[in-house]
């Protein structure tokens, strides 16, 4: 039987996974999560995304996600950290906003075989190191909360000292390339309860018109309404996993206007209703 990931957590976690829960079972963390691959490979999707992941490569979400392992080798492990948006929150408040946001736009990043890339990996796994001394378990300890917060502050800090030469080249993308990775972030944000391009336009200050000529400059054959749909069904699935949810209460978290709305939302996107897709999870 996999190992079941929470949702989320109320302290800083640490361990060491084949993420197999992930595959049958799909995940929106609440929590913020940092995995670094370790061997094998995966194809990881939050979506309406998705990031080719393995050996030597990062992904962080620092508010949280949704994470669907697509496929995974059979020597596919990551090294896994989890930690309280609330803690997060605070630990960034130091943190220039052009590497927050840098860290939403792009949260995947493959290192190469340049020397300096290498250092920078050998230390993340110093980082990790550290997490797993300090957070393999949940035991109370004296001056927890302080360690917690002072050692996630430090790793983002060290983390976003590390993409200057990610910035310069943020510098030189285009305006349509800009918009299009902000338009990711807001949908992985606001799917669940805005379904409209019209909503996401009007947030990134563009026509719905222009935005739909920035989705198909940097996606072919995709438009901002599919990109949508294809977030809100992925995260309708999560919800579907719990089995203690009636599709009403599913259809309610996500603004449909009932039962009936979602389920022919839902068949158009996957080919099933939902109570046929819950069936076929068993």
């Amino acid at each position: 039987m996999p190992h079941s990931l929470s949702p989320d957590t109320t302290t800083i976690k640490y361990e060491e996974s084949r993420l197999d829960s992930l595959v049958e079972h799909p995940c929106h963390f609440r929590c913020g999560i940092y995995l670094i691959g370790i061997s094998g490979r995966a194809v990881v999707s939050t979506g309406a995304q998705q990031y080719n992941f393995d050996e030597q490569t990062e992904l962080i979400f620092l508010s949280g996600s949704l994470i669907h392992i697509v496929h995974a080798s059979a020597d596919f492990k990551a090294r896994l950290l989890m930690f309280p948006k609330e803690v997060c929150l605070k630990a960034v408040l130091l943190i220039d906003s052009p590497y927050y946001n840098y860290t939403h736009e792009h949260p995947c990043y493959r290192h190469t075989d340049d020397e300096r890339s290498r250092r920078t990996w050998n230390e993340i796994n110093l980082w990790m190191d550290m997490a797993r001394m300090l957070f393999s378990d949940d035991a109370p300890r004296p001056f927890r909360p302080q360690q917690e917060f002072s050692f996630l502050q430090s790793l983002l800090i060290w983390l976003f000292n590390t993409i200057q030469e990610k910035l310069s080249v943020r510098k030189q993308y285009s305006r349509k390339q800009v918009l299009y990775y902000q338009f990711l972030q807001l949908i992985r944000e606001c799917s669940s309860h805005e379904h409209q391009v019209a909503f996401y336009a009007d947030k990134l200050c563009i026509s719905s018109r222009y935005l739909t000529e920035v989705i198909s400059s940097n996606v072919e054959g995709k438009t901002p309404k599919r990109l949508i749909d294809e977030q809100l069904t992925a995260e309708i699935k999560v919800l579907l996993n719990n089995p203690n949810l009636s599709v009403t209460e599913i259809a309610q978290q996500f603004a449909f206007p009932d039962q009936s709305y979602l389920s022919r939302f839902f068949k158009k996107q996957t080919g099933c209703s939902p109570s046929e897709y819950r069936l076929r999870r068993l």
